[in-house]
């Protein structure tokens, strides 16, 4: 059942994201990572040990997700700039919040340090794929390119990880995980990285289509560890339950939270 689920999702998701990015203004683009990122951070926030007690309540936490929703606008306009200009004052706040909520300080390093790293983490990833997307002529190829592999990865590690698994990766953190998975996913990331770079226009070489997804599972994988870390960390199996079969938002997306800014500065340094 939680297959199908799985699977009905992926169906439903990739016409949409796939119209999204090609057919529909960057509007579109740019509310869908604002959502997402939003979401994110709430889930995030609400991993956070002993959060509500040390004064991060609901309508805190939407606030301060909604701070970091914001971010893919200021990247929008503002590109790097502005988005660590936003950063600052996101800081600000949280540390404003922190010293007028707690009635004693033992929590206030916690809550200050758990906070950033969500900003960081969450939000500041996502929004690196604003700037990715207005890469002309190619930045729509790329941001549809770089998802496909990443999915792809995902994919075929929880299928060949689930029937071909043996040898655990490092089951304190993540019991399922395996050698044979990630394996799996690399080699599916490759495939599909090599096949999507014939049909979707990138600017990719030949030799970065092959060299470039078997490193974004490797990232996505790690990604997918740290959030696992933190809901073990929270004594929770799921971020969320938004998502059948797939858990919360920050479940789906955590694959890509360090996937992007690789992407991103790869793009920005190659020659």
């Amino acid at each position: 059942m939680q297959n199908l689920s799985r699977l009905i999702v992926g169906i439903v998701a990739i016409p949409i994201v796939v119209a999204i990015i090609f057919f529909l203004p960057i509007g579109f683009f740019i509310t869908l990572i604002m959502l997402v990122t939003g979401v994110g951070l709430f889930e995030y926030f609400n991993l956070i040990p002993d959060s509500a007690s040390a004064g991060l309540g609901t309508v805190s936490r939407v606030f301060f997700a909604c701070m970091g929703a914001a971010l893919p606008v200021f990247s929008y306009y503002w590109a790097l700039s502005g988005m660590v200009g936003w950063l600052y004052i996101t800081l600000a706040a949280l540390m404003l919040f922190t010293m007028g909520s707690l009635p004693h300080y033992e929590r206030a390093l916690s809550m200050v340090a758990g906070g950033v790293l969500g900003f960081f983490f969450v939000a500041f990833s996502m929004s690196l794929t604003i700037p990715v997307i207005l890469m002309k002529p190619y930045g729509h190829g790329l941001i549809l390119w770089l998802a496909f592999v990443v999915w792809g990865g995902d994919t075929g590690a929880f299928y060949l990880g689930s029937r071909f698994g043996k040898h655990k990766l490092y089951p304190r953190v993540s019991p399922k995980k395996s050698v044979e998975g990630i394996l799996g996913g690399m080699l599916s990331a490759l495939l599909i990285g090599v096949i999507a770079n014939l049909f979707i226009r990138t600017g990719l070489e030949a030799l970065e289509a092959l060299i470039l997804p078997p490193l974004l599972v490797l990232l996505g994988q790690l990604g997918d560890f740290c959030e696992s870390m933190l809901k073990r960390g929270a004594g929770v199996k799921d971020s969320g339950k938004l998502l059948a079969g797939h858990g919360g938002i920050l479940d789906r997306i955590d694959s890509f939270l360090f996937a992007i800014p690789f992407f991103y500065l790869y793009l920005h340094l190659r020659p």
